[in-house]
């Protein structure tokens, strides 16, 4: 088994040939919910997770990942963009609501995921 510093390492090594590869995106950390899970005023100590090239957008509620292919996450992430309400309607086709899916305002970036410590 891998001790913590050589996943870190691994991790960090991934992360910065992603910023070699495409300086123009911006690089943004996702905590892990269970990190913060507190009203507290204090600092909260992570871990280095895995990076990769990917798409978000920020809805009402949360952050949602770029998943065309999964049902649950474009549903959710158009529900929280308010879209079903307004342009998807029950008697649309798969590719129109992806097509609805695919012009929400997304962002391309380096995602880095901060985990919980070992």
């Amino acid at each position: 088994m891998k001790k913590e510093s050589e996943i870190q390492q691994e991790h960090l090594q991934e992360l910065f040939r992603l910023i070699k590869e495409n300086p123009e995106l911006p690089i943004v950390p996702m905590v892990d919910s269970e990190i913060v899970a507190d009203d507290g005023y204090q600092w909260w100590m992570g871990s280095w997770g895995k990076a990769e090239k990917t798409k978000y957008y920020r809805g009402e509620e949360c952050v949602h990942f770029y998943e065309p292919d999964d049902w649950d996450e474009v549903d959710s992430a158009l529900y929280d963009a308010h879209e079903i309400d307004g342009k998807v309607r029950p008697d649309m086709g798969d590719d129109a609501v992806k097509e609805v899916y695919e012009n929400l305002p997304w962002t391309e970036a380096i995602v880095v995921y901060i985990r919980l410590p070992e």
